[in-house]
């Protein structure tokens, strides 16, 4: 170093970045030295000053409410769950209770469309009734149906899938009375050697997004399957 860096250095002191790259490389520094606290301050919004130490209170101050704030959208996000959980649970014993797969729709669409708010519910299953006195209504699409097509990948898929219907599955879902969906969730339903689909609609077009959390209408697909079962023929 030059002897007039050593002269600058003298008269006016280490720069600014220095000091910066001093407290990064020494953080406990002001633990050290906690006089210094109360000599320091910094300017404020409104023109006046306030001391470091009321700047970090401050600042802690905001963190904490936003802390605040997130933990209070945690407890509204676990009470909505639990909530929902509870009505699926109350659903699928009702379905455990119904005695026929008349009574098994008739169940079904009347839960989904009081406790969830559902504006349209079907049930298509590609598969013959078990019995040859068995309830035998639009539900069983029969085996030959071309319409299997339309869902075949979603049967397939093992999985929920929501967003908008394609205009030939509303309205082999829900007739001209499908007009008015706006978004629908279609959930598998399998058996051995048939397979069909729950499809649940809403005149809201952003209710069922492809973000949609399906794990419960997954568990329900799962559980309505096991219950058709003994009703539906094996192929």
């Amino acid at each position: 170093m030059s002897g007039s860096d050593n002269r600058a250095r003298s008269t006016y002191g280490p720069t600014a970045e220095e000091v910066a790259a001093y407290l990064r490389r020494h953080p406990d520094f002001f633990e050290q030295n906690p006089h210094l606290l109360s000599d320091l301050s910094l300017p404020h919004a409104t023109g006046g000053v306030v001391s470091l130490v009321e700047r970090q209170v401050s600042l802690l101050r905001r963190q904490n409410e936003s802390s605040r704030a997130r933990l209070r959208e945690l407890i509204e996000v676990a009470r909505r769950n639990e909530d929902l959980a509870g009505r699926m649970h109350r659903l699928v014993l009702s379905l455990l209770e119904a005695a026929e797969p008349k009574d098994i729709f008739a169940t079904l669409y009347a839960r989904l469309r009081e406790d969830f708010s559902a504006d349209r519910v079907a049930v298509r299953l590609f598969a013959e009734p078990a019995f040859i006195d068995s309830y035998a209504g639009e539900e069983f699409a029969g085996t030959d149906r071309n319409e299997l097509t339309l869902f075949k990948s979603i049967i397939d898929r093992r999985r929920p899938l929501p967003g908008r219907l394609k205009r030939q599955q509303q309205v082999f879902l829900f007739g001209d009375e499908g007009d008015d969906i706006g978004s629908a969730v279609m959930v598998p339903l399998q058996g051995n050697g048939w397979g069909g689909v729950l499809a649940i609609g809403s005149r809201d077009p952003g209710r069922f997004h492809e973000q949609l959390g399906v794990e419960l209408l997954g568990n329900l697909g799962d559980v309505l399957s096991c219950i058709l079962k003994p009703w539906v023929k094996e192929s």
